[in-house]
């Protein structure tokens, strides 16, 4: 109620204007900057969440995309491709340099897939519950599938996304999905790490 009372209060001073060559009134200018000022309030915030929002699903979409392409080399060349979890503390990314959360390494040859994956930011974190190998036939050889959860530093403060990947073990299937549990995430979590405490399971993960 109070800010479509200000939107109306404004109207009729922008209209005034029309109507009144003389403008505005130094106590008009104050009340006007005074509204914009509780506008601008309620707005500001909702439009950084969309932003730290739309840095989470980005993430995930590139990384999923990037999965895609690793199992699809490992199958063009014939060569197994072990992905390992680049660890990163938390505000560990630097601004003058690129870090990714995986290094991955193929067998019988140099690849260099590695310059694909999508660079990681301090506004972001993800956690891994295991590290992987992708067969020559683009599965995975695992004993569980691969979970991967991708969310907001500023998630305890209004960011509540959580979105996961998993890859399905043996066959290599990605699928996306939001994940569910969240009494783990703390207000200083690391930009990337592998999940040691046995929280990141395929079913806890909803698929979309």
């Amino acid at each position: 109620m109070q800010t479509n009372d200000l939107k109306m209060n404004l109207k009729f001073l922008i209209q005034k204007i029309k109507n009144d060559n003389a403008g505005f009134t130094l106590v008009e200018l104050i009340i006007t900057v005074g509204m914009m000022s509780v506008l601008s309030g309620a707005i500001f915030p909702s439009f950084l969440n969309w932003i730290r929002t739309e840095k989470v699903n980005s993430y995930t979409r590139e990384l999923k995309e990037y999965f895609r392409v690793i199992k699809l080399d490992a199958r063009r060349w014939g060569s197994s491709c072990s992905i390992d979890i680049n660890r990163i503390g938390a505000n560990g990314v630097l601004n003058d340099k690129k870090y990714y959360g995986y290094e991955v390494t193929c067998t019988d040859r140099n690849t260099t897939i590695n310059n694909l994956a999508p660079a990681l930011n301090n506004s972001i974190f993800q956690v891994v519950n295991k590290e992987f190998l992708i067969t020559p036939n683009g599965r995975i050889s695992s004993d569980e599938s691969i979970v991967i959860v991708i969310g907001s530093k500023y998630y305890n403060s209004g960011v509540k996304m959580l979105n996961c990947l998993v890859i399905q073990s043996p066959t290599g299937h990605i699928v996306k999905g939001k994940f569910v549990e969240d009494n783990w995430i703390t207000n200083n979590m690391e930009v990337s790490q592998k999940d040691s405490n046995n929280i990141l399971t395929k079913d806890k993960c909803e698929f979309i």
